[in-house]
């Protein structure tokens, strides 16, 4: 005798979940077409044909291919921020919190596809005012949740050190590395490089003992990043 089937259907999508998970179907498109066609082959037309939807898809949650770039380029940082946090938690019992936690930015947020499709927004924005406004605006948000990650993870071991400007400048020191990753031929260049950055910081920053929980996040990344996480 069969057994009566007990398994609960599953519970019917609400309209608005539909919504966002299109959304989000189409940003992640976009991320991909930037990360393999590059800015220039990052057209509405190839978002479409990598998301499978409809064409008229974008327009009806992006009102224009401006603002579906700004929201990608807002997802990318906020992705960075997940990568971080994610990276950060694995640092317990090390016994160079400062050398692994910015090594770890390097392997887990510099060293990945998505860092690909930033450049290629960053490259194609110093011959596009409009996008060059766009990722302005992206990026000084990115650069107070940088700061506020920063202050949360590290202390100045000297009174005039700023935790902040110095982090900074690593984020921008990775970022130059990661721009020539396809021409380096030895990796491990890399790392001679990134150990001297950490022992010149060294003298400047420590990391915060007893520190395992993320930064507080900014409010309005809530609900994007619990998707995302």
């Amino acid at each position: 005798m069969s057994k009566p089937h007990t398994d609960a259907p599953k519970p019917r999508r609400t309209q608005a979940e539909r919504s966002e998970s299109m959304r989000q179907r189409i940003l992640d498109a976009t991320l991909e077409c930037l990360q393999t066609d590059g800015y220039s082959g990052t057209t509405v037309s190839r978002i479409i044909e990598v998301a499978g939807v409809s064409r008229g898809a974008p327009l009806h949650h992006f009102p224009s291919k401006s603002a579906l770039i700004a929201a990608a380029a807002e997802q990318l940082i906020r992705r960075v921020y997940i990568q971080m946090g994610k990276a950060v938690a694995k640092l317990q019992g090390s016994e160079d919190r400062l050398h692994d936690l910015i090594y770890s930015a390097w392997k887990n947020v510099f060293n990945r596809p998505e860092h690909i499709a930033l450049h290629e927004l960053l490259v194609a924005s110093q011959r596009d005012a409009e996008l060059a406004a766009i990722l302005q605006k992206v990026w000084t948000a990115g650069y107070f949740t940088l700061g506020n990650a920063a202050d949360h993870y590290l202390e100045p071991i000297r009174d005039q050190a700023n935790v902040r400007e110095m982090m900074m400048l690593t984020q921008w020191l990775l970022r130059g590395m990661a721009e020539d990753l396809h021409i380096v031929a030895d990796r491990n260049l890399f790392d001679r490089y990134l150990k001297l950055w950490c022992e010149m910081l060294a003298v400047h920053l420590r990391a915060r003992a007893g520190i395992s929980e993320p930064p507080p996040r900014p409010p309005q990344w809530d609900s994007s990043l619990r998707k995302l996480s």
